[in-house]
């Protein structure tokens, strides 16, 4: 049976309780033992010394005639009992060849001290013995009788341990009881505390298997600052970052199904039984196709099911495309290898149908450019011609044949100008010089160069600035930005008319308005004039001279945003119009990581 952690913990607490107590028990058992068999070992040795002397004494009697060895044997008995009394031990006295002479206690047991005797004859020296007789500790103890450097007997005592085996029966209760009260406490207190410990394990449990059901808004709460409460803190932080890792994810998800279902891509897996592993929003959404499960789903579609039976034939890539639905949709097959797993197929339909458009735009655009130059080459060439062959002497037909060709030399230089801009903004390569430039002297001399053009047509210019801080731009495509924007202003304004130009700063950006009351410009071409090629309606302006290419606003809304800025137009029809440029100010770029020194390239 497997047992809990709880009961495991209460076990291991016990065994480690007992384990200890017995160490104790047995160092203080060895050590009262130790103790009182040294303490004997001393009081045996004084009583030997003791006797010895006192037998010394008496064996020298000048009375006694006779040897030293026949009075030890004659009075044996006598010496035994006599030392008995004194020592309150039992005594034994022994002749030189091991014959008891005499013992203290008249018993029948004549084998005692036989061990010790032979040990002491033949080592010649005190021999100690400790014997359990009865449960009673007692002490062999023999020695030689030593006078005048010879040994005449030997002298031996029984001696009993009394007071250690007191000591230690009393001592065997007292921790007897105390073992049992000290493990009756060591198991109250690990069942009570163990709950305590035990308890966050129990939730980190609950918790973890809520986390598996797919709850992750749960926390432990422990208010303790231990081992336990480490893993705790560690365990919420967990929770913490899944919980903030799958919120990402999950909106990592939606922002890539957002992006997903915004493209006119459409993509299709399919398994080699037609079954759909996947698909996305555009084909449910523009074949008319509720969640299809198989590629037979598509009824209306059969051009999908023969690109399918084409790959599964074996056919290694195919690419053709159709009309569908007013749509261009170009088809991509191909097959899905990978090794150890079934081939399966992809199919991606692309909606050409905006390249398609563009395709056509830029062909319109081919077709304006043509006619944009033929139409100021055809007028240089008629003029120049008129004045070579004609050889017209007229000061002032020569003068205003002059200045006509100036003019549409100048209005071909623009429409090149316009177009090696384009053709600059469309390559990575290209990069602006940008410097801290002071935008209010910038816009003073925009305004003061064009204030010149503005007076020809009777407009006035009227400038506001507060002081503003630095940005960090182009000095030359800035100025590029705010000339073509008044040029507009100009030319779609009425004579007498005011154009106002004001800068300020809001919320770490400088804005720039340029207002105009010229006959403003409708909601559909607001949303088209910023694109490239596209022109309002020429009778819009003031002259019929002052027609352009459609590239104007185009470049500057590239100039703009390559300066992290953005335009924005506000205008009604008959009520003016207003160009709105933010740009931000030289510190939100630095903070921002956007620039590390003063000159960029």
């Amino acid at each position: 049976m497997q047992l809990s952690y709880r009961n495991r913990m209460i076990i291991y607490n016990i065994v480690l309780f007992a384990f200890a107590f017995l160490i104790i028990v047995f160092c203080m058992f060895q050590g009262t033992s130790y103790y009182y068999i040294n303490q004997s070992k001393d009081k045996l040795l004084e009583m030997t010394q003791n006797a010895t002397l006192y037998m010394e004494q008496e064996l020298k009697n000048p009375e006694n005639t006779d040897s030293l060895e026949n009075q030890l044997i004659s009075d044996g008995l006598f010496f035994s009992k006599s030392i008995s009394q004194t020592e309150d031990n039992r005594v034994l006295i022994f002749d030189s060849n091991g014959l008891i002479l005499g013992d203290s206690v008249e018993l029948s047991d004549t084998n005692t001290l036989v061990t010790e005797l032979s040990l002491s004859q033949a080592q010649a020296a005190p021999i100690f013995t400790l014997k359990s007789i009865n449960d009673a500790s007692i002490v062999y103890y023999v020695a030689p009788i030593n006078i005048d450097d010879r040994i005449l007997g030997y002298i031996g005592f029984v001696y009993p341990l009394v007071e250690m085996d007191i000591f230690l029966r009393i001592a065997s209760i007292l921790l007897s009881i105390g073992g049992l009260l000290g493990l009756s406490m060591v198991i109250l207190v690990t069942v009570s505390y163990s709950k305590h410990f035990i308890q966050p394990i129990k939730d980190l449990t609950k918790i973890s298997g809520e986390i598996n059901n797919g709850n992750y808004n749960l926390t432990i709460h422990y208010k303790h600052m231990d081992e336990i409460g480490e893993l705790t803190q560690a365990f919420n932080g967990m929770i913490t970052n899944i919980n903030n890792v799958i919120l990402q994810l999950e909106s990592e998800r939606k922002r890539l199904a957002g992006v997903l279902a915004s493209i006119d891509d459409g993509l299709l897996a399919i398994d080699k039984n037609g079954n759909i592993i996947t698909s996305n929003s555009y084909i449910k959404t523009y074949f008319n196709v509720s969640n299809p499960k198989t590629i037979y789903d598509f009824e209306y579609q059969s051009f999908l099911r023969d690109i399918f039976d084409s790959l599964k034939n074996g056919k290694a890539h195919i690419s053709e495309e159709i009309d569908c639905n007013d749509r261009n949709l170009l088809l991509i097959g191909s097959p899905i290898r990978e090794k150890g797993f079934e081939e399966n197929y992809m199919i991606i339909i692309r909606n050409m149908t905006s390249a398609r458009h563009i395709q056509e735009e830029q062909r319109k655009f081919i077709s304006s450019v043509s006619h944009e130059l033929r139409t100021p080459l055809t007028t240089i060439i008629g003029y120049t011609d008129m004045l070579t062959r004609r050889k017209v002497d007229d000061p002032e037909i020569v003068n205003r044949s002059l200045n006509t060709i100036n003019r549409e030399g100048h209005r071909l230089l623009r429409l090149v100008d316009d177009l090696l801009s384009v053709n600059k903004f469309d390559k990575a390569e290209f990069d602006f010089k940008k410097t801290n430039l002071n935008i209010v002297l910038l816009l003073s001399e925009v305004v003061e160069q064009m204030q010149i053009k503005a007076s020809q047509s009777d407009v006035m210019i009227n400038y506001r600035s507060d002081e503003l801080p630095e940005v960090l731009g182009d000095y030359d495509r800035l100025q590029q930005v705010f000339i073509n924007i008044i040029h507009n202003a100009i030319k779609y304004s009425n004579s007498g008319d005011i154009i106002d130009v004001i800068s300020a700063i809001e919320d770490d950006h400088i804005v720039v308005s340029i207002r105009d009351y010229g006959p403003g410009i409708s909601e559909i071409e607001q949303k088209r004039i910023f694109n490239a090629f596209y022109r309002v309606e020429e009778d819009r302006s003031r002259g019929s001279d002052e027609g352009g290419s459609g590239l104007g606003l185009y470049i500057v809304k590239q100039i703009v945003e390559k300066h992290d800025g953005k335009i924005e137009i506000v205008s009604q029809v008959g009520e003016g119009t207003n160009i709105i440029v933010t740009i931000p100010i030289l510190s939100v770029l630095i903070y921002g990581g956007e620039a590390d020194e003063k000159v960029i390239d």
